[in-house]
């Protein structure tokens, strides 16, 4: 039986994903600067960007999962196309970067690069070819009753997170002097 893209498995999926995603951006800071950097917006261990892509992509790709040109191409578009937006409207919000990869060839405005736009193409691939079955199985053995609670307890948490860290960031470009975007982390990316 197919998995179901109810409200509550995409709540998982962004949960799951959003977490999953801070401990990548974790771990290649780690490699890259060699120190922790909480690399999210958020005050939790959250990305919000990866676990709303992984749930948009997770219904828009359902049909055409076996086809690693098609996930490779979806990878590199859509995953440059999310970056780009989110961090143009990031740095419009608050005037600051939280990545910045205008030091890599073929970037546009610092946002997105070729080099991460290929890794996102191959990273799709495995993904969705191998990791986001076990995530969808593991999903469906939980209780619905279950998956109602962590949905519920995670949106009360997130949006509370998220509330203080927008006022963080608000406060924080307040507090700078000029109309120059500051870049929120020390190490470029």
């Amino acid at each position: 039986m197919p998995f179901q893209y109810g409200f509550y498995e995409l709540a998982l999926i962004f949960l799951f994903w959003g977490v999953a995603g801070w401990l990548i951006e974790v771990v290649d800071m780690r490699i890259e600067a060699g120190e922790f950097q909480n690399r999210g917006f958020l005050h939790m261990p959250f990305c919000p960007m990866y676990g709303a892509g992984m749930a948009a992509a997770s219904v828009g790709l359902s049909g055409v999962k076996n086809s690693y040109l098609i996930l490779f191409a979806f990878g590199m578009i859509f995953c440059s196309l999310l970056e780009y937006v989110v961090g143009g409207i990031m740095e419009r919000l608050f005037h600051s970067k939280w990545w910045d990869y205008s030091h890599m060839r073929f970037n546009i405005k610092g946002r997105v690069c070729l080099r991460n736009a290929i890794l996102f193409g191959f990273a799709s691939i495995v993904v969705f070819r191998f990791v986001e079955p076990v995530v969808e199985r593991v999903i469906t053995r939980i209780p619905i009753n279950m998956r109602i609670l962590i949905t519920v307890a995670f949106g009360i948490a997130f949006m509370i997170d998220l509330i203080i860290s927008a006022r963080r960031a608000w406060s924080y470009r307040k507090n700078q002097e000029g109309d120059e975007l500051q870049l929120v982390f020390k190490a470029h990316r």
